[in-house]
C-alpha cells in the first residue's frame, strides 16, 4: 500500500516537473528532442549555407544565432542571467528571451512559439523566426532543406495574434489584411497563413510618440552643419555590413552605425538603429545640411518599416552607408529612381 502511494507521489511530482519545464519554454536534458541531419539553407531560392535543425514535439527549430547572422542581424548581445538575446541589423532591434512567448521588435511586441535552450544553444521555431525576421521560413521535406523567403509575402498566425496586432507590426490596416485574405470576420487561428498586403500599401509613419527634443548646440549652427559633413566625408569608401558595431568602424558600417558615429564625433549621442533615430528631434520639410533622412527598404522588408537613414548634405545630395556601395554620396536623392519613391520623412536632431 505504502509502495503504491509512493509511486503515485513520484509520478505526480514528475508530471509537475514536466509541466513546469513546458510552461517555461526551456528544454533541458529531460525533454525530448530529435537531431535532424544538417540542412541546406536557401534564401530566395539560393543556397547560402548549412544549418543543423532539431525537432521538439514535431516542430522544427533552428539555431537562433546562426539564423540571425544569415539574415544580416550581426550585432548580437546576450544576457546570460536572463537568457535574453538583443540583436540588430541596423534597422530594428529585436529582443527575445528563452521560454518567452512574446518578443520585442522595435517598439512592437510579436507573439511567438517560445524559443528553447538546448545544450547551451538557443533554438527558435520556423514560424517564430519568420515573425521576427520578416521572412517566410519552411522546411522542404523533399530534399531536407530550409527555405527562406525574404522579405516575406506571407505571415503565419501565432497563438495570441489578432488582426490588429498583425496589421500593426506590418504597418498596414485591418481592412487591408481582410481584403487581401478574403476574410469576412476578425477571427483567425493559430497556424493560419495570411497574405501580407503589397509593399506599396504599407508604410511606417514617424514614431512621434517617442520624440525627444532637438539638441541645442553651443557651436554656431552653420559651423556645426559643416563639421557634420566634414566628419561624414572622412569615411567615404568604407564598407557595409548589416548590424556592424562601432568597434568595426571605420572599416565597416551599417546605415545607422555610420550616422551614430558621425553625430557622436560632433558631440551628439543618437540611438543605435534607424527606427530609433527616427524618434528623436523634430520633423522638417525644408531640409538643411546635417538633417537625417529616413527611407523604407522594400528589398529587405515587406512591413514598410524604416529601413535606412542618411545625412542630407544641403545641395540635394545625401551621404550614407548603402548596402551596395558602402559609404557613398547619392546626388539628387529625392529624384533618385530608388531612394525617391522609398523616402519617408526627415528629422533635425541638432540646431
Amino acid at each position: 500500500m505504502l509502495t503504491h502511494q509512493t509511486n503515485r507521489l513520484r509520478k505526480a511530482l514528475m508530471l509537475l516537473l514536466v509541466a513546469a519545464l513546458i510552461s517555461s519554454g526551456a528544454t533541458t536534458a529531460h525533454a525530448q528532442y530529435q537531431n535532424v541531419p544538417t540542412a541546406e539553407i536557401a534564401i530566395n531560392g539560393k543556397a547560402v549555407d548549412g544549418i543543423n535543425p532539431i525537432k521538439i514535439d514535431g516542430t522544427y527549430y533552428l539555431p537562433f544565432v546562426k539564423l540571425a547572422k544569415l539574415l544580416g542581424y550581426n550585432h548580437i548581445k546576450f544576457e546570460e542571467k536572463t537568457k535574453t538575446y538583443e540583436i540588430t541589423d541596423g534597422s530594428t532591434t529585436i529582443r527575445t528571451t528563452m521560454g518567452g512567448t512574446k518578443a520585442k521588435k522595435g517598439n512592437e511586441y510579436v507573439n511567438i512559439k517560445a524559443p528553447r535552450w538546448v545544450n547551451e544553444t538557443a533554438y527558435i521555431s520556423l514560424h517564430a523566426g519568420g515573425a521576427l525576421f520578416n521572412s517566410y521560413i519552411t522546411f522542404k521535406k523533399e530534399n531536407g532543406s530550409v527555405q527562406i523567403q525574404k522579405p516575406a509575402s506571407q505571415y503565419i498566425v501565432h497563438t495570441g495574434d489578432t488582426l490588429w496586432n498583425i496589421s500593426r507590426i506590418h504597418h498596414t490596416t485591418v481592412e487591408q489584411l481582410k481584403a487581401e485574405n478574403n476574410l469576412t470576420s476578425n477571427l483567425i487561428k493559430d497556424g493560419q497563413r495570411l497574405k501580407i498586403p503589397a509593399r506599396n500599401k504599407m508604410k511606417e509613419t514617424e514614431p512621434t510618440r517617442e520624440q525627444t527634443p532637438t539638441k541645442k548646440s553651443e557651436t554656431s549652427i552653420t559651423t556645426l552643419r559643416q563639421n557634420i559633413l566634414t566628419e561624414a566625408k572622412k569615411y567615404l569608401g568604407a564598407g557595409y555590413k548589416f548590424g556592424a558595431t562601432l568597434a568595426e568602424a571605420p572599416k565597416l558600417f551599417d546605415c545607422s552605425s555610420y550616422t551614430q558615429l558621425v553625430f557622436k564625433n560632433n558631440g551628439t549621442d543618437i540611438p543605435r538603429v534607424s527606427r530609433d533615430q527616427a524618434s528623436i528631434g523634430k520633423t522638417v520639410t525644408n531640409l538643411q545640411a546635417g538633417d537625417l533622412m529616413f527611407f523604407t527598404n522594400r528589398d529587405l522588408y515587406s512591413d514598410g518599416r524604416i529601413g535606412h537613414v542618411g545625412i542630407y548634405m544641403g545641395d540635394g545630395s545625401m551621404i550614407h552607408a548603402s548596402t551596395s556601395l558602402g559609404v557613398d554620396i547619392t546626388k539628387n536623392v529625392l529624384e533618385h529612381p530608388y531612394w525617391g519613391p522609398n523616402y519617408l520623412f526627415s528629422k533635425r536632431v541638432v540646431e
